[in-house]
């Protein structure tokens, strides 16, 4: 059951900006673009849903790191439990693909879609993702996605470079600076295997 963990956004709307929910990877590539990019633009949400984690211990992790944060900077926070074997049903027969190719396809479809229903449903002007901040995943084909869902509902998407102005290290650095969680693999089992190299 998806849980909000702060005030609800229903209720904490600046009514002067436009709302936004940003669908977060993990601490590190959501907090710079978040700080430095869409709060003095948008009245922000956190989404946490990655069913794409390998282990509910990992899931745990990057959660932490992710609440810490939203405490800290007072963002609303949304999170969906963890629910791994949904993830496995929807990439079956892509779990060999290259890192970058079918499978992480549909997994940033998975995670975008699911999004974008929720801000629809909750009167969001615009949804958004931070995996498309990190250069070790196809941003192109997650914007692509993002722009295709953002034309079948009412909620648009936020097509914008976050890896611009060297987006990625300064991310790096703030997490760093804050002493976050940096995960060093993108999550999935597969992931961990050095013979799925990138299609890229």
């Amino acid at each position: 059951m998806l849980a909000f963990l702060s005030k609800s956004p229903l209720k904490c709307y600046n009514k002067s900006m436009p709302k936004l929910l940003l669908h977060i990877c993990c601490a590190p590539c959501a907090t710079y673009i978040s700080l430095e990019r869409l709060k003095p633009r948008f009245d922000l949400t956190w989404y946490f849903y990655n069913p794409n984690l390998n282990s509910l211990e990992e899931y745990e992790k990057r959660l932490a790191a992710v609440k810490f944060v939203a405490a800290k900077y007072s963002i609303p926070l949304m999170v969906e439990p963890y629910e791994h074997a949904v993830w496995q049903a929807k990439i079956s027969g892509c779990e060999n693909a290259p890192e970058c190719g079918e499978r992480c396809r549909i997994c940033y479809a998975q995670r975008l879609e699911k999004t974008a229903r929720l801000a629809d449903a909750q009167g969001f002007d615009f949804f958004a993702t931070s995996l498309s901040l990190s250069p070790y995943k196809d941003k192109e084909t997650i914007r692509g996605l993002g722009r295709a869902l953002g034309g079948a509902f009412k909620t648009q998407f936020l097509d914008e470079d976050f890896q611009a102005n060297n987006g990625y290290t300064k991310s790096q650095a703030l997490a760093k600076e804050l002493g976050l969680y940096r995960q060093k693999f993108c999550g999935c089992e597969y992931s961990l295997s050095p013979s799925l190299k990138t299609a890229k």
